[in-house]
């Protein structure tokens, strides 16, 4: 049993925003670890493609998938994603072992895969945008965490904080007064994004979170996941 939390490029009807996070649940893996099928809130999803920029530590595992057709009868099945400069579509995931206790005290979380790519006008499985840096610090007795993201894109740097996220039941939720704001070279028109994930592993020694930031001046937005280690 894994939890998920997914990011995608495309728009759905009734999808909005594109980031969406599921609870454990049975997920298909193939022996290199990479995720090949899921169930979202409507059905299954699969994939049978490469992967690209994966990752799987057995606690948490990360990677998108970047062309071709996703198969499956979910909300998420059926889907051309195929993507070329301008058009490109990707799903981006990271899946979790649940976990089981957490820390007594605060703890720091570094990157460990996130490198998979960011998106705003690239296409397919391209690799020209950087998760420059993050930093993910979860206070647990206090339930609360704060979140730091840099990411550099074609049209320029970003960076993304989150403070006063809430930590309930092992997943990261946004309350009225969370804090999120978005600073980068074409935010003069606004920015917002949206954000889910979850601690993962038997001692939260992981975490996951899928994030989708709006670029008002773009019409490309910025999606994708990072997987984080306790340090």
């Amino acid at each position: 049993m894994w939890q998920l939390a997914i990011a995608h490029d495309f728009r759905l009807p009734g999808d909005d925003p594109p980031v969406h996070a599921y609870p454990a649940a049975t997920l298909r893996f193939d022996d290199s670890g990479w995720l090949r099928a899921f169930r979202d809130d409507t059905g299954g999803v699969s994939w049978d493609l490469p992967v690209g920029h994966a990752g799987n530590d057995g606690l948490i595992a990360w990677g998108r998938w970047g062309h071709g057709r996703t198969g499956g009868d979910g909300r998420h099945g059926n889907q051309d994603i195929t993507g070329g400069e301008g058009v490109r579509n990707a799903i981006y995931y990271v899946a979790g072992v649940p976990v089981e206790k957490t820390p007594g005290s605060a703890a720091r979380y570094s990157i460990l895969g996130g490198q998979v790519t960011p998106t705003a006008g690239e296409g397919g499985m391209a690799a020209t945008t950087f998760l420059e840096n993050g930093a993910l610090d979860v206070d647990f007795p206090a339930g609360r965490a704060t979140l730091k993201l840099a990411i550099t894109v074609p049209s320029g740097r970003y960076e993304l904080t989150a403070q006063d996220l809430r930590v309930v039941n092992g997943r990261f939720v946004t309350a009225p007064d969370s804090r999120l704001v978005v600073t980068g070279v074409l935010c003069f028109a606004g920015c917002t994004a949206r954000l889910e994930g979850f601690l993962a592993g038997p001692q939260g020694e992981r975490a996951g979170l899928a994030y989708h930031i709006d670029i008002e001046a773009l019409t490309e937005d910025m999606n994708g996941v990072v997987a984080w280690r306790r340090d």
